[in-house]
């Protein structure tokens, strides 16, 4: 048995095949991670982006928003005005409610 002195037309044509499916297979391979790598870079374009707007937003909020230690306090004013009125409304009707006894 001797290599090489015949090859046949068919295993030719196999090795030859195969050789193509490899390199096509290459190059979708290639082709394909080539597009994945610019979707990526979209995508981390977009992260970048949303998370600049989202560090704008929370300038945006820390000075637009109520805080919890501002709405403490305006509730303690609210609080404090409503008993002073409560306090005005029992003299007015104390007052009132004396007149009317001595009158």
């Amino acid at each position: 048995m001797m290599f090489g002195q015949e090859i046949s037309l068919p295993v030719v044509i196999s090795v030859v095949t195969a050789i193509c499916a490899v390199a096509a297979s290459w190059g979708v391979v290639r082709f394909q991670a080539a597009q994945h790598d610019k979707r990526i870079a979209r995508l981390d374009e977009r992260c970048e982006a949303l998370g600049r707007e989202l560090s704008t937003f929370k300038e945006a909020a820390a000075t637009r928003f109520v805080t919890v230690e501002m709405m403490s306090k305006l509730e303690e004013r609210v609080v404090g005005a409503i008993d002073r009125l409560a306090d005005r409304l029992d003299r007015i009707i104390e007052s009132r409610s004396n007149s009317r006894r001595t009158g």
